[in-house]
């Protein structure tokens, strides 16, 4: 089996294409408890705290390095219609391994990387790889999505009817009939009550 610092070593001697993912790596292997607390995925999706490191003639990004990623499911009315957008928040993010090592130097958390191959991935990376535990689904999956949903349209109730208030203060009819009509339309979709 091999060992962290081996596959950091071993990858930052294939040609990078970032020129100074080089640097980054060597920072890393400097520091025995950041690589203590590398963990190595082969997709970083749905992960909070990750890095991405390309060789040349990989396509697309050739460094990322995206930490206390959260993401979030928002529901709204567009054109009549609830739709439900997921959004991705982070608290830090760079494509700039310069400024990568600065944030790690600091950073204390586990840190999920991904090395990305041109070709196969060889062995010594593979056999360090770990899948990330699979999220245990609640149990009953549909009504915990109902609930979440019930409490977004109620919440979105609580705003409409505020914006109503407020056109009716300013005296603004088209704004007011807009909000009504918006406002009826979740009533009809909530199942709690919002008069």
């Amino acid at each position: 089996m091999y060992t962290t610092e081996y596959v950091v070593r071993q990858f930052s001697k294939t040609p990078l294409k970032h020129c100074m993912s080089r640097y980054l790596l060597e920072k890393i292997l400097g520091d025995e408890g950041l690589l203590e607390r590398i963990v190595f995925v082969l997709d970083r999706a749905n992960l909070p705290n990750t890095m991405y490191i390309a060789q040349a003639g990989v396509e697309g990004m050739g460094f990322e390095l995206e930490l206390g990623v959260v993401e979030t499911e928002h529901i709204s009315i567009v054109n009549d219609r609830l739709v439900k957008e997921k959004r991705k928040n982070r608290k830090i993010w760079t494509c700039d391994p310069v400024e990568a090592a600065e944030v790690l130097h600091t950073f204390k958390g586990t840190l999920h990387v991904q090395f990305a191959f041109v070709g196969e991935v060889p062995s010594w990376y593979q056999g360090q790889v770990v899948a990330p535990a699979p999220r245990t689904p609640p149990l009953m999956p549909g009504f915990a999505a109902f609930i979440r949903d019930q409490i977004d349209l109620a919440l979105l109730g609580i705003t409409l009817r505020h914006e109503i208030d407020e056109a009716l203060k300013a005296r603004n009819e088209e704004l007011f009939r807009e909000k009504v009509a918006l406002y009826k339309q979740v009533c009809r979709s909530c199942f709690w009550r919002l008069s």
